[in-house]
């Protein structure tokens, strides 16, 4: 029997992943979690929450949506909360993408944009960084106008770039994008380390729908909780698509649980950025080039793509997991480390120094 596959999908490669990141003494720098966490008191309190009427029960959701929307300034009509963004971006796609509708996208940017945009058959429109990890917003403005795409993802801080669009040339996008009927979804995972946010631009502009995620800066990937913030017609229309429920009863109280204690966020804050003023310090006085970015990662360039290779899997060995190989032509040259406290950035550089230190000797 041939199984019935949608055509468009039978070319998309995606597999079950078993990854083994977890375990006793491994440094987790690959994807941009938080590695410097909440601290052991933070889990007591999750632990409370486990009770028996808990775990039976279906979630309540409207908790988190009151203090997300009381964080942000806005109302619980502007909010949609999600499992993670990635499900905020497929719902995104679902109401506003048609096969051979045009999807603008920044590249390179998050894997998920472009996993999306197979799915439901669009057509690429992308917008190339160019050597230097250089931008140009001009050139979006000039794709929007010509190409008029149905829907506009820009990451803001971007990944894996860690680059920024300022908050003048977001607005003339958005404003540009407007004029084309296309709706621009600003995905901002990685706001809280960057002086750009656009969350506060909703009430003037019904195309915009910025995201957020508690998988970084929040410490909570293992919940998969994000959320969609928007005008009320937007976010209506993201709610016809939604599951029964958003997303588990674990997820809902510890997101409220952590907006309650946000000096925790605000701590982890303070240590990672004496991990990143660190680390920056100790690749200067190296002599070892990186980029500036304003996400929770440094790319540094270790010259070659094989040199990547090699160095990542010399952290390996050590138990310290790093991201390299990149295939964008770029970022070839590039391994990128999340940033951490000063004592984990200590381990990785010794680890970093003795890598180099073997490769130069071959």
């Amino acid at each position: 029997m041939t199984l019935p596959v949608k055509i468009h999908l039978l070319e998309l490669k995606r597999v079950r992943n078993p990854e083994k990141r977890l375990g006793k003494g491994i440094l987790r720098l690959d994807k941009n979690e938080n590695p410097v966490g909440l601290g052991a008191k933070f889990v007591d309190i999750l632990k409370k929450e486990v009770t028996p009427d808990f775990l039976s029960a279906y979630p309540e959701v409207e908790p988190l949506y009151e203090k997300i929307a009381k964080w942000v300034g806005l109302k619980t009509e502007n909010i949609y909360i999600s499992s993670g963004s990635d499900a905020a971006i497929k719902s995104v796609f679902e109401v506003f993408v048609e096969p051979h509708d045009k999807v603008l996208l920044l590249s390179p940017t998050y894997a998920m944009f472009y996993i999306y945009a197979r799915i439901f058959q669009a057509e690429l429109v992308e917008i190339h960084y160019r050597r230097g990890l250089e931008l140009s917003t001009a050139e979006i403005i000039k794709a929007i106008n010509d190409q008029k795409p149905k829907l506009a993802c820009i990451a803001n801080p971007n990944s894996p770039t860690g680059t920024i669009i300022s908050k003048e040339e977001l607005k003339n996008i958005i404003e540009t994008a407007a004029k084309n009927n296309c709706v621009v979804l600003l995905d901002e995972a990685y706001c809280i380390f960057s002086p750009v946010s656009s969350i506060d631009l909703i009430n003037k502009y019904p195309n915009l729908i910025v995201m957020r995620t508690f998988s970084k800066a929040f410490s909570l990937a293992s919940a998969r909780l994000g959320f969609a913030a928007g005008q009320a017609e937007i976010i209506g229309s993201l709610h016809k698509v939604r599951p029964m429920y958003e997303i588990n009863a674990f997820a809902a109280r510890f997101g409220e649980l952590i907006l309650d204690n946000y000096d925790l966020v605000e701590k982890s804050l303070k240590e990672l950025n004496k991990g990143r003023q660190f680390l920056e310090g100790e690749l200067d006085r190296l002599k070892v080039p990186y980029y500036k970015n304003y996400g929770n990662f440094i790319l540094i360039d270790v010259d070659s793509f094989e040199r990547s290779n090699k160095i990542a899997q010399v952290l390996l060995n050590k138990k310290i997991l790093i991201k390299g190989g990149f295939k964008e032509d770029i970022l070839k040259n590039c391994i990128r480390i999340t940033i951490g406290s000063v004592s984990q950035m200590k381990r990785f550089l010794d680890a970093f120094k003795e890598a180099l230190t073997s490769l130069e000797g071959k």
